[in-house]
């Protein structure tokens, strides 16, 4: 009866995908101004899809991530002098829903690929950062 319980586990373990919705989501990093986000998108080669009239959320478009199949996009929400960054990634070439961006995927998946874009973004500001 054991054997065949981790049979069905093993056997159930692609359909789970590859980035668990358990994980962690958001990196807020302290004190960036408007002004510091725009730069820090333009220099990492992001190009801004919108943004709301008060300049409070912006969205970039999907950018390819240089070593996997996966294109990212990034939503940064400035709020109390902090910027709060999310997003959603897809596999390039595949028809889908974007699926969020979280840091709980396998390494070397498309989740784990855009994880790392975002973390390596919040980075270059050299400020302190926050995990949520």
């Amino acid at each position: 009866m054991m054997k065949i319980l981790i049979i069905l586990l093993i056997a159930a373990l692609p359909v789970t995908g590859f980035c668990q919705s358990n994980g962690k989501q958001v990196i807020k990093i302290a004190g960036i101004s408007l002004e510091q986000l725009i730069r820090g998108f333009l220099d990492a080669g992001y190009s801004i899809e919108k943004s709301e009239a008060s300049m409070s959320v912006i969205v970039t478009h999907l950018k390819e991530a240089q070593k996997s199949n996966v294109a990212t996009q990034i939503k940064a929400k400035i709020k109390d002098g902090n910027v709060l960054l999310s997003g959603e990634y897809i596999e390039s070439g595949k028809d889908q829903n974007p699926s969020p961006i979280t840091d709980a995927g396998v390494p070397g998946s498309p989740c784990s690929e855009s994880w790392n874009m975002m973390h390596d973004f919040a980075q270059s500001f050299k400020k302190p950062l926050e995990i949520q």
